[in-house]
């Protein structure tokens, strides 16, 4: 099992390196550098404050589906239990991975059944996805490119609504109870996401500023590219999706790269205190075995 681990994080490692290769052999690396050097600091921390942020959101957006289990988690321990996973999922994805983690240790101290462990966090994601979804269907109608049907896109948003609903009633019944808080959730989440990739636009005192329903579009587009677990923690991936969309686009590719570059930073920086927690990880959620909600 370690051996296959390995080979998944080595084929990560070397498709992670191909796309950034890919990606600056094809973009002028001074052109970012310069934009990154002049950015505006400030804006950039504020960046980084808003990521940090809509990631403590995304922690209650799971705590929500624990509870509808139930699992008996504080709030506390499910911030701990979720900084672990962003570490794990970020500098250890080639191994088990942080939802993994979390569905071993939920599993070790509240003994619940692994099925509905494994369909809350999988639910937990594919909220954030579907508000992804629904963002991106947002922004076509304003995207200067040709795309069929682009302004009937906003239609598609109830299906996408719909379709995540049904996901809980086929999983597990009892978590569709959680529908309209977890949505709410992930799309406080996921905006300020947004509002974090704005202030990064910001930061560079440049045309983006008349551009952002582009780089949005392909802020979230390259968020769906990063999810998929083919590169290391979605570095390449995204890289790609945001130097292709800006030559579709019309948008500076420099830009556009640098705006993944730094969110990806952004996102690093913010999980990084998880290492805090790998060191005894069982003792998260020791004392869960009589804590209440």
């Amino acid at each position: 099992m370690r051996k296959k681990a390995l080979i998944n994080l080595l084929i990560k490692i070397v498709i992670s390196g191909f796309a950034l290769y890919y990606v600056f052999s094809h973009i002028n690396l001074n052109q970012i550098a310069e934009k990154i050097s002049a950015s505006n600091p400030w804006l950039l921390m504020s960046a980084l404050i808003v990521y940090a942020l809509s990631q403590l959101v995304s922690a209650l957006r799971l705590k929500v589906l624990f509870k509808h289990l139930p699992i008996h988690i504080t709030h506390l321990e499910n911030i701990r239990l979720y900084w672990l996973g962003l570490f794990y999922n970020l500098f250890l994805p080639g191994g088990v991975g942080g939802d993994g983690f979390k569905v071993y240790l939920i599993g070790k101290h509240f003994k619940t059944e692994l099925k509905k462990t494994i369909g809350a966090i999988l639910s937990d994601r594919i909220s954030g996805l579907s508000i992804i979804v629904i963002l991106l269907l947002v922004f076509v109608p304003f995207i200067n490119y040709d795309i069929p049907l682009k302004a009937y896109a906003w239609a598609g948003i109830p299906f996408v609504a719909a379709a995540f609903f049904l996901f809980l009633y086929l999983f597990n019944r009892t978590l569709t109870r959680a529908y309209l808080p977890v949505m709410g959730w992930a799309t406080m989440a996921q905006l300020l996401q947004m509002l974090s990739a704005i202030l990064i636009l910001n930061s560079f005192d440049m045309e983006a500023r008349d551009m952002y329903d582009a780089y949005l579009f392909l802020f979230f587009l390259s968020a769906i590219a990063g999810a998929v677990p083919i590169t290391l923690g979605g570095i390449g991936a995204r890289e790609v999706v945001f130097l292709w969309g800006a030559q579709y686009l019309g948008v500076n590719e420099g830009s556009a790269v640098a705006l993944s570059l730094l969110f990806y930073t952004a996102s690093a920086i913010t999980a990084l205190p998880g290492l805090i927690f790998t060191f005894q990880p069982s003792k998260i959620l020791a004392r869960n075995k009589v804590a209440k909600l």
